[in-house]
């Protein structure tokens, strides 16, 4: 576009000119796109895993037939391409030799993290495969695998994609082609996220998601929008790629079984869950917009709009009201007998199909699929009328940059000779004590203020463990049968006399009972509370974007000596570059199955006095149990983050020396060669200048 040699030889003075390069490189890669015959509307399927996406895909492409397979860890989550093809097609892309070292080198480390759980997984997997097909999969990096119908697809696919199929270890992307019709024009994309602990799918994503035009984003019902969604809506959403997002809030079931025995009748739990959930949306739009993850109205409004107006539903209910009872999953079966045994609590309430319909909601899905299929013309025209000026708007800033930071270094040579750059070497090199001083002091007030926090928040939720064991009594009444012997004498017939019959009555009893449901609920709901509670507070605690704030406040005021002999604006910015590689492991926390006490062993309503108490004990254990999972987490997570801190620590503080070190190097040649070197920058300066007026005169006919 507008870069050349001359100017990529100065990519290690200023980094705005590798930024430049990115963004040409970016601008080749969509350009290319629209060179090809026939262009595609991208439809990308977004969400974590167990989020349901493939669900979602089954019952929206093939009337709920379980063509791909549920990605049950996040081991075995990649991404999938389905599209338009002449036969029934899977194309497996492998990960290369390179790659698969890598993954083994990690699963080696012995960390205890995802990013090293994952690896290990996939390696203990990939061991019951033969050595030699290992070996030939590694090498050949991708083959294609063709079936008769879509049954024959479906059983090769389990073997590539499923969560214990044989080679699925060793799969980084599927691409599936159809000959189905309505797939002509555009394809669609399962995403595993770019949260992937397995970096070299992420990258896969990554590049996928630089073309996607329509995205669906599933977030779970029951845990709607929670820090996992955020990052991947803030991460994974390109800032001006996306020309029509649907936020879908799916399991809707999940969330009605949660909700509902605090409800009197499913339409209030309807509305109530409705309400909530899209106040939650609401306020996480406006949360994304203040981060400036956007930079112009239209993207904005995009966000607001889509991230307001939630659809809602429910791929289980669609099952119910579409498919044979015999087709549903053990999971379907197990979540529609709650339902119903839900339904009891609301006067014997039965569904109906129109229930069944409105809860899936796939109606609305459908229209908002369609419709994308509808206006692939127009959206793809606004993809491809947004390319350039995205571009020239990036590479206006970059140079906006570059002209200021090539001025700094000009007038920095105009005003210094040797003897001034020996005399700031000899302030910086007399500072870095004070600026190894300032690091660790940082670095450790984040450690001191986080562990704090976290032992009162521990702490707190040891305390709400009290209000999560109460049960409330419920009542309920029984119709039970009397029985009374009355006399049958009659005095005119004295061989009747003394003579009894059996009389039965019926009568209403009323009776106090506890359902194991509000004590599964209670454990749930505490789990996710406190797992959201302590997740929301780490990221606070420890967030990247804080604590490198902070260290930059310390060191630039370490650097700030207000001495004539030391100029520190230009070490400013190298101290920002050198602080933006600092990266956090995310905190997480899996709680797995915690109320496995209360549902293996009651069951229906506890009417018996002992039963009650056994009832209560087990829930208070449940709790304990999850309770000392997340302090188990907490603190073995957190010591993690505690170690990466004190790497930092070090490794900051010798990066940092030398860089400044060699940067007062690089300028002492440059004062040596004063008129040429100011020569030299002229020019440069010059040469973006005219980047810049050219840019402007582009961007103007837009």
């Amino acid at each position: 576009m507008f870069m050349n040699n001359s100017l990529t030889q100065w990519n290690s003075t200023f980094p705005q000119i590798q930024a430049l390069i990115e963004i040409e490189k970016d601008l080749q890669a969509k350009q290319a796109r629209w060179q090809q015959q026939e262009q595609k509307l991208s439809i990308g399927i977004m969400g974590q895993v167990k989020a349901g996406k493939s669900s979602f895909l089954n019952a929206l492409l093939f009337a709920g037939k379980p063509i791909l397979p549920e990605a049950a860890t996040p081991k075995t989550a990649n991404l999938t391409k389905i599209s338009y093809g002449d036969a029934f097609t899977l194309r497996v892309d492998y990960y290369t030799e390179q790659e698969w070292l890598e993954i083994q080198q990690i699963a080696q480390s012995g960390a205890d993290t995802i990013e090293a759980k994952v690896p290990q997984e996939l390696i203990a997997m990939a061991n019951k495969l033969n050595g030699d097909e290992i070996q030939r999969c590694l090498s050949i990096g991708c083959e294609s695998v063709i079936a008769d119908d879509l049954d024959g697809l479906q059983g090769i696919l389990n073997q590539y994609t499923g969560s214990d199929g044989s080679h699925t270890p060793l799969v980084k992307s599927t691409e599936i082609e159809l000959p189905i019709d309505d797939l002509k024009g555009f394809e669609v994309v399962d995403t595993p996220g770019m949260n992937d602990p397995v970096a070299s799918r992420t990258q896969k994503t990554r590049e996928y998601m630089a073309n996607c035009d329509v995205v669906f984003f599933l977030s779970r019902s029951s845990q709607f929008l929670d820090k996992s969604d955020d990052e991947l809506l803030r991460d994974q959403l390109p800032n001006k790629g996306v020309k029509r997002l649907v936020l879908v809030a799916g399991q809707f079931d999940s969330a009605i079984l949660d909700d509902g025995y605090d409800r009197d009748s499913l339409a209030e739990t309807e509305q109530n869950l409705k309400t909530r959930l899209t106040r939650v949306a609401v306020t996480k739009a406006n949360e994304l917009a203040d981060r400036k993850m956007v930079t112009d109205d239209n993207q904005h409004a995009l966000l607001i709009d889509s991230l307001a107006n939630p659809v809602f539903a429910s791929t289980f209910a669609y099952g119910f009201a579409h498919w044979p009872q015999e087709q549903w999953t053990k999971t379907m079966q197990h979540v529609h007998n709650e339902l119903l045994e839900l339904a009891d609590e609301w006067d014997e309430y039965e569904y109906t199909q129109l229930d069944w319909q409105r809860l899936a909601n796939f109606e609305v899905l459908q229209q908002a699929f369609d419709q994308a299929k509808h206006d692939r013309s127009e959206l793809l025209e606004q993809q491809k009328r947004s390319i350039l000026p995205d571009s020239y708007n990036r590479t206006n800033v970059q140079l906006l940059n570059l002209v200021e930071a090539i001025k700094q270094r000009i007038e920095f040579l105009q005003s210094k000779d040797i003897a001034d750059i020996e005399k700031e070497q000899n302030v910086c090199e007399t500072k870095m004590t004070a600026i190894s001083s300032a690091l660790s002091l940082t670095l450790a007030q984040a450690r001191n203020n986080a562990q704090q926090q976290a032992s009162e928040l521990l702490s707190q939720l040891k305390q709400d463990q009290i209000s999560f064991s109460q049960l409330t009594t419920r009542t309920s009444s029984r119709t039970e049968e009397r029985s009374r012997q009355v006399s049958d004498s009659k005095w005119y017939n004295p061989f009747s006399w003394g003579s009894t019959r059996t009389v039965y009555s019926t009568y209403t009893v009323s009776y106090d009972y506890l359902n194991p449901h509000d004590a599964i609920e209670q454990v749930n709901r505490y789990g996710a509370q406190s797992s959201q509670q302590i997740v929301s507070a780490f990221g606070k605690l420890i967030s990247s974007d804080v604590l490198k704030l902070n260290l930059k406040k310390a060191l630039i005021n370490e650097l700030d000596t207000k001495s004539e002999d030391f100029d520190p604006t230009l070490f400013k910015a190298m101290l920002e570059n050198a602080l933006s590689q600092l990266v956090l492991p995310r905190f997480d926390i899996q709680l797995g199955d915690t109320t496995s006490l209360i549902s293996s062993n009651f069951s229906g309503e506890v009417t018996s006095s002992s039963d009650m108490q056994n009832l209560r004990s087990q829930l208070n254990k449940a709790l304990e149990q999850v309770l000392a999972k997340i302090q188990a987490e907490f603190t073995q997570q957190f010591d993690l983050v505690v170690k990466q801190l004190k790497d930092v620590e070090i490794t900051l503080s010798q990066s940092l020396m030398q860089n400044i070190q060699q940067q007062l190097a690089d300028m002492k040649e440059q004062v040596i060669n004063k008129k040429d070197e100011i020569s030299r920058f002229d020019t440069l300066l010059s040469q973006v200048v005219v980047m810049q007026q050219d840019v402007d005169k582009k961007l103007a006919t837009f």
